[in-house]
């Protein structure tokens, strides 16, 4: 029998919801896809990567042999919650256990479960949980790259509450770019004094070189995206190759671009000198936001910071077209620092279940300090700074 608190949440007895889980492969998300979208369009966080069009990327690109598990909370017929998940047996800590996880890794971003605004939503969260805590096939579920604030950050709040053992790890914050509403306060921007008069300076030596095109392409172009892909391994992410024509995210990409573009919200940003491509941001413009999840530059540039440089014309083309936030995404390197006017806490959480996952969790805390001894940061591997 439910307790009172699991019973309701405002007026909404968790009872009232229709849940449901779809297992298979991309005919799951495609099946959800369009009711997924018309969710997103009225969710407390409509976000490009939480829609289905980059979930379905990400799953032709890294699926392998996990399953699609989409959990839904649908009341009155109307879709108020969807969680979609990969399911698997793996390893925690080297203890074999069976998986439930968010479809994200280093190169994909973050992640969430769109939910519905106000008390249908808020009631689905706690219907969610109440369903996964019974569903039969997992160990331990894990959330990575989850937002303050997130559904699920508040499912996992669920189930420390119901005295299941979770844990929070946190990661370095997202920046962002909270934007003025006309282009007169653009000249405050970046917010350091000493950073815009050096820009206005580079921009005067970079036009005695050339003209200088900004421009923004919003379809999947392959010249443009090639040239993207190409610009990006030219530097120091080439020679280590983690860029995406040699760590084999560029089909991922590609997919992502062309669903956002089908969708209406894709945005590759370009900074040209003649003809040569100085800096590119691929990009989305989706609501009232503007995301950038990659980045590249010309580094033989460097001296004109055409990293930054295209960061002041993408400010000013999202304050044209109404835009309120540019979010920079990632992490706070220093560079985006130098424009953020905030950022966001970013957290990866787990929920254990049973005696195994529970012995996985003691044999992880025996191993951390071991790991946390080997771990080299980002700061740590000879990488420049991007300007």
């Amino acid at each position: 029998m439910l307790s009172l608190a699991e019973e309701k949440t405002g007026e909404l007895p968790i009872s009232s919801f229709a849940m449901e889980c779809s297992r298979g492969r991309l005919e799951v998300i495609d099946q959800w896809a369009d009711e997924w979208r018309e969710l997103c369009a009225d969710a407390v966080e409509d976000q490009p990567f939480y829609r289905p069009e980059w979930i379905r990327a990400f799953c032709r690109k890294y699926l392998g042999r996990s399953k699609v598990c989409i959990i839904t909370a649908k009341r009155d017929g109307r879709l108020c919650l969807l969680l979609p998940l990969l399911e698997q047996i793996g390893t925690y800590s080297k203890v074999p256990i069976r998986r439930l996880r968010s479809p994200v890794n280093g190169t994909c971003g973050r992640f969430d479960g769109p939910r519905r605004r106000g008390h249908e939503g808020e009631a689905a969260i706690l219907a969610t949980w109440n369903y996964l805590k019974r569903f039969g096939s997992w160990d331990l579920i894990q959330f990575r790259n989850a937002l303050e604030g997130s559904t699920v950050s508040r499912i996992v709040a669920a189930a420390e509450a119901d005295g299941f053992l979770t844990t929070h790890e946190s990661d370095r914050p997202n920046p962002y770019v909270s934007l003025p509403g006309d282009l007169d306060g653009l000249s405050r921007m970046p917010p350091n004094s000493k950073l815009r008069s050096q820009l206005r300076q580079l921009r005067r030596r970079l036009a005695e070189k050339g003209e200088v095109k900004f421009s923004r392409v919003e379809t999947s172009d392959r010249r443009s995206l090639d040239q993207f892909y190409q610009l990006e391994a030219s530097g120091w992410k080439g020679k280590i190759r983690s860029c995406a024509l040699y760590d084999g995210s560029k089909s991922f990409y590609d997919d992502v671009a062309e669903g956002a573009a089908r969708n209406g919200y894709f945005s590759l940003y370009k900074l040209e000198l003649e003809d040569r491509l100085l800096a590119a941001h691929f990009s989305f413009t989706h609501g009232d936001r503007c995301y950038s999840p990659k980045v590249a530059y010309d580094e033989e540039f460097k001296p004109f910071a055409p990293g930054h440089l295209i960061v002041a014309e993408i400010l000013r083309d999202c304050i044209d077209r109404g835009i309120r936030c540019y979010d920079i995404t990632g992490q706070d390197q220093p560079w985006k620092l130098k424009w953020a006017t905030g950022t966001r806490a970013i957290s990866h959480h787990c929920i254990f279940r049973g005696r195994l996952a529970r012995f996985a969790h003691v044999v992880q805390l025996r191993l951390r300090p071991v790991r946390q001894f080997l771990h080299r940061s980002d700061d740590e591997t000879g990488a420049p700074e991007e300007t």
